[in-house]
């Protein structure tokens, strides 16, 4: 008997590790969990090291099989983009392409990036994911997902980033204020409020907060476990203010939110959105073609969007 794994032993090692469960990992994979058992364990005897700690509650790979799973997803990545680059020998992007957007972009952006990709691909079968992002940039490293879109500055690691348009921040308060003008306001209208943010691993509440570092009187409050869309409707309620990203203007700003706003007037002050992806994708060339066109489609939104709902003046 040959002692190396087969392809499909090393799947299911990577579906244990995912899941932490041999029963949940069986049923995602819909195999029998004696069936799911019996390939690891044939797996570890190949190998000659035990790549799990069985528990009753939780499974834990074990030092060895930290690495050795490591091994694993890129040997199963490599094989995916094998069938990838098959396809795309027909000149046409085929299959299912898994797109992930994190949750500050997603709502407003991903309806309009996926009609952009049906567009140019339209016999991929997309799947779409919401993701903070450093899972979208473990899913992407992983080959569970294939393109993300997310903010910079951020920790991408060895994926290729490209960047599509810089959005800025809108300082959004509830409508009972008022700004003394039309004009923009300097980010340091902020002293005295409370500023209401995400809480931490939101790629947004970093940016904010990086936005404000040489405000001073300002404080700040993180909501748990809430969406931008429920951030917005507490500062609507008179809770405080808190900065929102162009784009999700038309969607949280509309007509009866309770919220004002106004572009913040230095204008460094906000994020660069960027598509990204594993530098060694097959399909890479094809990813950069759909980046300029979605360059130019935010580009072209930016251009007609008016800079904010209608004047107000701040009061602290």
């Amino acid at each position: 008997m040959t002692s190396e794994p087969t392809f499909r032993q090393l799947q299911y090692a990577v579906a244990v590790d995912d899941h932490r469960h041999f029963g949940r990992a069986a049923a995602s994979l819909h195999v029998s969990q004696p069936g799911l058992s019996a390939q690891i364990r044939e797996l570890e005897k190949r190998l000659g090291v035990s790549l799990f700690e069985r528990a009753t509650s939780t499974t834990r790979p074990t030092q060895a099989g930290q690495d050795l799973l490591e091994r694993a997803r890129r040997i199963i990545g490599e094989v995916n983009d094998l069938a990838v680059a098959a396809n795309l020998h027909n000149g046409e992007l085929r299959g299912v392409l898994r797109v992930a957007a994190i949750p500050t972009i997603a709502p407003y952006l991903l309806p309009t990036v996926t009609q952009l990709f049906h567009r140019e691909w339209p016999h991929a079968d997309l799947e779409l994911a919401e993701l903070r992002t450093s899972t979208l940039v473990d899913s992407i490293e992983r080959s569970e997902a294939d393109l993300g879109l997310l903010a910079l500055p951020a920790e991408t690691r060895n994926l290729h980033t490209e960047p599509l348009v810089f959005e800025r921040f809108h300082l959004a308060v509830p409508d009972s204020h008022t700004f003394t003008d039309d004009r923009p306001v300097s980010v340091s209208a902020l002293s005295g409020f409370q500023l209401l943010l995400l809480e931490e691993g939101h790629c947004l509440r970093d940016h904010a907060l990086a936005a404000c570092r040489t405000v001073t009187g300002m404080e700040h409050r993180e909501l748990r476990k809430v969406g931008l869309t429920v951030l917005v409707q507490m500062v609507a309620t008179g809770k405080g203010a808190t900065l929102l990203p162009e784009f999700s203007l038309p969607v949280e700003a509309r007509d009866g939110s309770g919220i004002v706003t106004r572009p913040i007037e230095e204008p460094t002050v906000g994020r660069e959105l960027a598509l990204v992806w594993r530098s060694t994708d097959p399909r890479s060339e094809l990813f950069r073609c759909a980046a300029a066109i979605v360059r130019t489609t935010l580009q072209a939104r930016q251009a007609i969007a008016p800079d904010a709902k209608r004047p107000v003046r701040v009061t602290q």
